[in-house]
């Protein structure tokens, strides 16, 4: 029984095709829609406020803004209260506005009176307790 010559050399076209396929889906990117279409090095850090700003920034430019925010403390040393944000990414629809901020209960309540008054209703909300402290903070986004 064995493979003959014919079988054989089919059998190599087929694996050399095959082969290519695979070269090339391996070469090709595959975008989806949605919340977290978007990935880049800064999506899976924790980021100060300052570096935020900067991603955020630089994913405008792209035509992304962020789908959620997740937000931590990264430090509850009285008068030192430092936070750090994590966002997911979509793409922003033409024309959209959006803001977004982190901190104490009461500074997110200040923003989303204010954001309100220019036409932007919040989308995300999320509020963290640190155990040792007892402090609150939360992380907004608010979109047109």
């Amino acid at each position: 029984m064995g493979i003959d010559r014919q079988d054989s050399k089919r059998a190599g076209k087929t694996g050399a095709a095959m082969a290519a396929l695979m070269l090339l889906a391996g070469c090709m990117t595959h975008q989806p829609t949605g919340t977290d279409a978007y990935r880049t090095s800064s999506i899976d850090q924790w980021l100060t406020t300052d570096d935020a700003d900067k991603a955020v920034s630089a994913m405008s430019a792209k035509g992304m803004m962020p789908a959620t925010i997740n937000c931590r403390f990264a430090d509850t040393t009285p008068g030192k209260v430092a936070y750090r944000s994590k966002f997911t990414w979509k793409r922003a629809p033409a024309n959209t506005r959006y803001h977004w901020e982190v901190g104490d209960p009461a500074y997110l309540a200040s923003k989303d009176v204010a954001s309100s008054r220019v036409g932007l209703r919040r989308t995300f909300a999320k509020t963290v307790r640190d155990p040792a402290t007892g402090q609150k903070m939360g992380c907004s986004i608010w979109v047109s």
